[in-house]
């Protein structure tokens, strides 16, 4: 969740996931367990980390000696609430990249997760430009949402400037140095709801902050994405690449 949709909580102490949310951090986990990257990791920088919410999950799993959540919409007042929803953990809270950069070594082994974050920038650079080839022991996971078609007011609501699809998002990081571990879509039935939305031009106007879906249908969404999630993940070792709703890149540079 990040911050915009974190403030228009009824209750920011006590607040229900929306089973997009518990979904997205399935998928991370999914791809950073078939990844061979050499946990614990020194670091894990989350760029863009909103409510701190899925890098808390890597913190239960110890994939890492230090955690950062870095988001410039953090607050000192924002900072203290998300310390008390989180038991005053482990992870530093940092305002901005620069800041991070400049007061953290660049020789300890990190990966950086920027997960549904370059949609929001007028230009990518001002985030990819900084992650600069310092350490070979680096690794870099970015996702964003996939296919300029379906953009809509849910994605001016959550101030999108585009959407991507996997070809673009692989020549953006290819041309910013990035060499490319493995990619693809994830989210293959909520790219179809999407689509027949827009052919209805019915958009979704509801982002995802006080999400009062029930016990019931948020376990029935969580299963549906699972399931679709495991379709794609098949049918990927066989070669085939199906659309979602959401595309990814693991990359080194």
């Amino acid at each position: 969740m990040d911050i915009s949709e974190f403030s228009r909580l009824n209750n920011k102490n006590k607040y229900s996931r929306h089973p997009w949310e518990t979904s997205r951090k399935n998928v991370l986990h999914t791809f950073l367990k078939q990844a061979k990257i050499p946990f614990t990791i020194d670091r894990i920088v989350d760029i863009g980390s909103g409510d701190a919410y899925v890098i808390h999950t890597l913190v239960e799993k110890k994939l890492a000696k230090k955690y950062f959540a870095i988001d410039t919409a953090y607050t000192s007042e924002v900072i203290e609430q998300l310390k008390i929803n989180n038991n005053y953990s482990e992870v530093n809270y940092v305002q901005n990249i620069q800041e991070y950069l400049e007061n953290n070594s660049t020789d300890e082994s990190t990966l950086f997760l920027c997960m549904d974050v370059l949609e929001h920038l007028e230009n990518e650079k001002i985030i990819l430009d900084h992650l600069k080839a310092s350490n070979n022991n680096n690794f870099y996971f970015f996702a964003v949402p996939a296919f300029q078609s379906v953009f809509s007011s849910h994605d001016v609501l959550l101030g999108h400037y585009r959407r991507y699809t996997l070809e673009h998002l692989y020549s953006l990081l290819e041309k910013n140095g990035f060499k490319i571990i493995d990619k693809g879509y994830y989210f293959t039935t909520l790219l179809i709801f999407r689509k027949i939305d827009k052919f209805l031009k019915k958009d979704k106007e509801a982002s995802i902050d006080n999400w009062q879906g029930g016990s019931f249908k948020t376990m029935l969404i969580n299963t549906m994405l699972k399931i679709d999630f495991t379709i794609s993940l098949l049918l990927k070792k066989i070669g085939i690449n199906i659309p979602g709703l959401s595309c990814y890149s693991l990359c080194k540079k």
